[in-house]
């Protein structure tokens, strides 16, 4: 297993037992194909593997983009956060580890509008049914 990862300013480092967005440390990552930020992390409980032996969490069976000459590949993941779940558009490189120190995290209708707009709003189905059902305020 590869060390965890830390991140801080823009730059992920290796070997590091914890990492860190802008200095304040938030967490442990040591599978490929998660991330975190003070808030999110990326849910592993529902969706699609990162591909074969790799973690659940991704929205569609395969990335929006894979970088031909990186392998780096853009993934729709679902994200728990304080709200709930939720939703991001994470890259990472060939390896499984974020390239990104920030993140687009949205709601199941905001998500619903992209989805559509990248012409994958067949997927909408599936979501809805992996999710737990929503709490309503009183």
């Amino acid at each position: 297993m590869r060390p965890p990862i830390r991140a801080d300013a823009g730059r992920v480092h290796r070997g590091h037992s914890h990492f860190a967005w802008g200095g304040v440390g938030v967490g442990i990552m040591t599978e490929p194909f998660t991330c975190a930020n003070a808030r999110y992390r990326t849910d592993t409980r529902h969706g699609h593997p990162h591909g074969p032996g790799q973690v659940r969490g991704s929205v569609l069976p395969a990335p929006l983009v894979t970088q031909a000459d990186t392998g780096d590949t853009l993934w729709l993941e679902y994200v728990r956060g304080p709200e709930g779940a939720r939703f991001w558009l994470m890259w990472y490189d060939a390896h499984g580890l974020p390239r990104l120190t920030n993140s687009a995290v949205m709601d199941h209708a905001n998500l619903a509008v992209m989805l559509r707009a990248l012409g994958h709003g067949a997927a909408l189905g599936a979501v809805q049914a992996a999710l737990p059902p929503a709490a309503h305020a009183p």
